[in-house]
């Protein structure tokens, strides 16, 4: 194998890079050193780990341990997941129990983790990966609310009626971005253009976008949701309830 004459630079700026990077959660891959050649980034990281720096977590991904009284700190499954995607992914984010609960549209603590990302990547142990789209004009809060309503009839500890009074909730609290659901709608499944349609219309939302993502329900198709009296406007947005 041959490294370039500027391996001992490539490995000392790396070092100085991580040392000085208080974050003891991060871990380190290739993807943080690209200005650098890939050989010369790779032998650091063998180096790195022989000295004591860094530890290998998995192939091509590394972290600091830190040394506590309960012993030297680890990785967890979730921080090389994120590590993973990042890599791969333009937009990512903590979805399904996880991303519910942070919400508060749940109380269940999740077993496993599932993150939500614009690239194809195969699910491992503990950690489910989902293809889903960036909102529009929005992120991460935007995402897991049409994931949850993508989910509503089986999300645990709750109600569809309780799920969806709490998204009108953050959005009346400005924790959510209204336009932004109703726009990425557009590229969602006829329950969530059904479900933020109706949520919309009793916010008294915009009436041309609101009309043109009703136009584009098929009008033989409806959603089944017993959504108790949570949504004022179901009817108009196809939802009837669910048939026993």
């Amino acid at each position: 194998m041959i490294y370039t004459v500027n391996m001992d630079t490539t490995k000392s700026k790396m070092k100085k890079k991580i040392l000085s990077d208080s974050n003891f959660d991060k871990i380190w891959s290739i993807d943080d050193f690209k200005k650098f050649p890939r050989m010369d980034v790779l032998k650091a990281f063998s180096d790195l780990v022989k000295e004591g720096i860094l530890k290998r977590a998995k192939r091509g991904f590394y972290f600091r341990s830190k040394k506590t009284v309960l012993g030297e700190t680890s990785y967890t499954d979730i921080q090389l997941a994120l590590s993973k995607v990042k890599s791969k992914c333009d937009f990512y984010c903590i979805s399904g129990l996880a991303g519910y609960n942070e919400l508060g549209l749940t109380t269940q603590v999740p077993n496993n983790i599932v993150i939500a990302c614009d690239y194809n990547l195969r699910s491992e142990d503990k950690i489910k990966y989902i293809y889903r789209k960036k909102p529009v004009n929005g992120g991460k809060t935007e995402r897991i609310v049409l994931d949850a309503i993508i989910d509503i009839k089986t999300i645990p500890d709750t109600t569809i009626e309780k799920t969806i009074n709490q998204i009108k909730i953050l959005i009346k609290n400005n924790k959510v971005n209204l336009k932004s659901l109703v726009k990425s709608a557009f590229f969602e499944t006829t329950r969530v253009k059904s479900v933020i349609g109706a949520i919309a219309e009793e916010f008294d939302f915009e009436n041309d976008l609101l009309n043109k993502l009703k136009n584009s329900l098929n009008p033989l198709s409806m959603v089944y949701l017993n959504v108790g009296n949570a949504l004022m406007y179901a009817n108009n947005w196809q939802i009837r309830a669910d048939r026993k």
